[in-house]
């Protein structure tokens, strides 16, 4: 962490338009903003990442549009995510960003790099009633592999299409329950400083 804060970088699984999870996660980061927290959101549908391929990283190397994305993982102390289920699985987009941030930008890189220190709060949002739940397992999993430490309390907003209002707020319930995950990510990484 630095003199000027927390940074936290908030990445949504979906890249469609008027995504709830991007609502969703659009609504921790003001929370955490509120906490007094620098925040970055990324868009991963509109970096243009390309399908992970190791004949493609042995002959160039890491796309630029990697070595960018690595230095903004390195330089955030937590992560706040965001997912949509897909048969039961996060999406290949958040897999393919993840796959890319695995690779070393060369010998004196540490392995994992990108992941080093970080912890996460999740989230997921589904139009149905079982609010993503074996997406943030799988996706828990994924980022444990990867040496992140995980928020032990995912947030879980079934039924999504109901629970924004018109202007993108939640209700106070759903409010709070986002707010007391972003204060649990902002304590844990205070401790962990």
């Amino acid at each position: 962490m630095t003199e000027t804060g927390i940074k936290i970088l908030g990445l949504s699984g979906s890249n469609r338009a008027d995504s709830f999870n991007t609502q969703l996660l659009s609504v921790a980061l003001e929370c955490a903003k509120r906490q007094g927290a620098s925040i970055t959101q990324l868009d991963l549908g509109a970096i243009n990442l390309p399908f992970y391929n190791g004949d493609l990283e042995a002959s160039s190397g890491l796309p630029d549009t990697v070595l960018d994305l690595k230095k903004q993982f390195e330089a955030a102390d937590g992560l706040i995510i965001s997912t949509p289920e897909y048969n039961g699985f996060f999406p290949g987009l958040l897999k393919n960003c993840f796959d890319w941030l695995s690779r070393r930008t060369g010998p004196e890189d540490p392995i994992l790099s990108a992941f080093d220190g970080k912890i996460a709060g999740l989230m997921a949002a589904t139009v149905g009633g079982s609010g993503g739940i074996r997406s943030l397992t799988s996706l828990t999993t994924q980022l444990h592999y990867l040496g992140v430490t995980v928020l032990p309390r995912p947030f879980s907003l079934t039924h999504a299409g109901k629970a924004f209002n018109d202007n993108g707020s939640l209700g106070i319930e759903q409010l709070t329950t986002v707010d007391d995950m972003v204060v649990a990510l902002l304590r844990a990484l205070r401790r962990s400083d």
